[in-house]
């Protein structure tokens, strides 16, 4: 697939190193801080070139006629916006995705259409991570949190901790512990490597364990894992940023919310907007102010300013005064490994990870509902619906086990007219069928499209 990126800030490099993986799609991409295309041609096989976005002098030299995709995320929404309203007037590209923050214009749903500014999928980072770390905090205990079926099915990761039920003993007790209870181990991974999850497969202390099962049943399967968290009910929110301000909306209704801003006019901008939530003028490293606040009985302590270097250190800081658990907002790699090598940050959330998994769903092939990328993007795991029947379909009509699914391929689960059956060797796929893939090498990606190039276009 041929794909043009415009922009080689975080996101639109993450996507370019993400994307350039894969052999057959070729990558260009634009940015106008020459700097910031030398690092990628360093470390990249990718097109690079100097210039606006949005100019179409720069678009052509780009190639953009022969442009299968556009991906516009450069720091300027209205230079996206009309980066895609010349993709798709002047140059007939098939598929344009935008990134668009501001709020006034997300708000006008019927600005984007095909008669008037044609984006197919509008990217908005902030509300991606927002909805994500909502998700975490509905669910105590839970490493990551991801949503397939509009949220009737969850994929939860969890850390296996000694002394709980499962830990010691091999994954086919946990039916006999949970006998009401329809779930599936997809993945599960030692000393960050994939191990095969069989029945036979015993669960050991420190695994990385990814298990599908409804949503209303994941506290009951956490258990056998760990030791539950409580609800959290005391959180502090450090950085009053576009997450930071939303996430506390969401919650202070039913948590008590302190919220720490450094900004003097921003701070009076979060009191404006919040009821019930507590904004804290101040520096989320000073050890004093944490103390004032209770930091000791604080059940989730989140760092989101716009700085990795401070989340970490903040992080770090309210873990030794004491917060119950800690989760840190990162960006950059260099950061996000420092940050999982530290026992006191409990969790790191990559925003750039989270934005790719919403684009990944419009470049996959076929009718793809939801993709997630997992494990800093060498896995994923990818909810398609299937179409045909069995004279035009490869898959329709057959078990599980006749699809010789290529090694590292598990079908999670199987949403059926709003029925949640757990994959198994027998389970034959039927036409409409949601069907939830996790694949524990994304390389496979092109042989599961082969697969089931049925339904696939």
């Amino acid at each position: 697939m041929k794909i043009l990126i415009l922009g080689a800030g975080q996101v639109g490099s993450t996507l370019a190193k993400y994307l350039s993986e894969d052999n057959i799609n070729d990558i260009t991409i634009i940015d106008k801080d020459d700097t910031n295309l030398l690092d990628l041609q360093r470390h990249l096989d990718i097109k690079t070139i100097c210039g606006h976005a949005s100019y179409p002098n720069i678009l052509e030299e780009a190639d953009i006629r022969n442009m299968d995709m556009v991906i516009a995320v450069t720091k300027s929404d209205e230079g996206n916006m009309l980066a895609c309203q010349m993709a798709h007037t002047l140059y007939q590209v098939d598929k344009k995705i935008a990134r668009v923050r501001t709020a006034e214009y997300l708000h006008r749903k019927e600005l984007f259409s095909d008669d008037a500014i044609p984006i197919d999928f509008i990217i908005t980072p902030e509300g991606l991570v927002t909805n994500y770390i909502k998700r975490v905090v509905e669910v105590p205990g839970a490493e990551q949190v991801f949503e397939f079926e509009n949220g009737l099915v969850q994929l939860v990761e969890t850390r296996a901790y000694a002394g709980t039920p499962i830990v010691g003993h091999p994954i086919k007790e946990l039916h006999k512990h949970l006998p009401n209870i329809h779930m599936r181990i997809v993945s599960l991974y030692r000393n960050g490597q994939a191990i095969s999850a069989y029945g036979d497969t015993v669960i050991k202390d420190g695994d990385r364990v990814y298990f599908v099962t409804k949503k209303s049943s994941v506290s009951k399967v956490l258990k056998e894992f760990r030791r539950l968290d409580k609800a959290y009910k005391n959180i502090i929110i450090a950085g009053g940023g576009r997450i930071g301000l939303n996430l506390a909306k969401h919650l202070e209704k039913n948590h008590r919310v302190r919220i720490i801003e450094m900004s003097k006019s921003r701070v009076k901008e979060l009191a404006d907007q919040l009821e019930d939530a507590l904004v804290l003028r101040g520096n989320a490293s000073d050890e004093e102010l944490l103390l004032e606040e209770g930091i000791e009985n604080t059940d989730l302590f989140l760092a989101l300013t716009n700085s990795d270097e401070i989340n970490v250190i903040v992080s770090i800081l309210a873990k030794r005064l004491g917060a119950h658990k800690t989760i840190a907002l990162v960006k950059r790699n260099v950061y996000e490994d420092l940050a999982e090598q530290s026992e006191d940050v409990d969790m790191v959330i990559s925003p750039d990870q989270i934005t790719t998994s919403g684009i990944l769903a419009h470049i996959r092939k076929g009718d793809t509902m939801m993709v997630h990328s997992l494990r800093q993007g060498k896995s994923e795991a990818i909810e398609v619906i299937v179409h045909g029947d069995k004279e035009h379909s490869d898959v329709v009509g057959r078990t599980i086990e006749q699809l010789n699914l290529p090694d590292g391929v598990v079908v999670g689960s199987i949403v059926r007219n709003d029925e949640v059956i757990m994959g198994s060797r027998e389970l034959m796929i039927e036409e409409g069928d949601h069907v939830l893939l996790i694949l524990t090498d994304v390389n496979k990606i092109h042989e599961v499209e082969e697969l089931f190039e049925g339904y696939f276009d």
